[in-house]
């Protein structure tokens, strides 16, 4: 059999769809590298790739173990508390965050961000620098620093059960 001839209208036929494939492809592309782009920066947002609140503060602030507080290491670094306080979030994404004017035993201007392994206080200490604390585990910093927020926090980072680990006591009577 042989084949029929092509007409004019079949070539611009095949070259519409031709130029429909390639802008399809092309769109398929850039949504691809659109997404891995937003992954990325998720990922770098959220400290996702292996950065740490802890490692952030060791590498960027001056250790000064002279104010060190027992299991709390204390570290110098340049700015508020709140400034400081950012510049840690955007490292690593704390649990929740506290600043001195909602807990008790106020120091005007500490900042507390709770992390599932250790805590961070942030205290005023000179002319624009700030006092960074480092807590060894969540335990030591809990102990430490109770009196700021043992009303926001639980003693034992990821309690699930009953009892005067929950603040309130008893199930569903309370949490942060």
């Amino acid at each position: 059999m042989s084949r029929p001839s092509s007409t004019p209208g079949d070539d611009a036929r095949r070259r519409l769809n031709r130029v429909r494939n390639i802008i399809v492809g092309a769109i398929v592309v850039i949504a691809i590298f659109a997404l891995i782009g937003a992954c990325g920066a998720r990922i770098v947002r959220e400290g996702g790739l292996g950065g740490s609140a802890r490692d952030f503060i060791a590498q960027n602030y001056q250790r000064n173990a002279a104010l060190d507080d027992g299991d709390v290491h204390a570290y110098l670094a340049e700015g508020t508390p709140a400034e400081v306080a950012e510049d840690i979030r955007d490292a690593e994404r704390p649990t929740d965050q506290r600043t001195g004017a909602s807990a008790t035993g106020n120091i005007a201007g500490a900042q507390f961000l709770q992390y599932p392994d250790y805590l961070v206080a942030l205290f005023p200490y000179a002319a624009h620098q700030t006092r960074v604390m480092l807590s060894k585990d969540y335990r030591s910093g809990y102990n430490r620093y109770h009196s700021y927020v043992g009303g926001f926090w639980v003693p034992t980072p990821g309690y699930s059960g009953s009892g005067s680990s929950n603040r309130g006591g008893g199930s569903g009577g309370g949490g942060k």
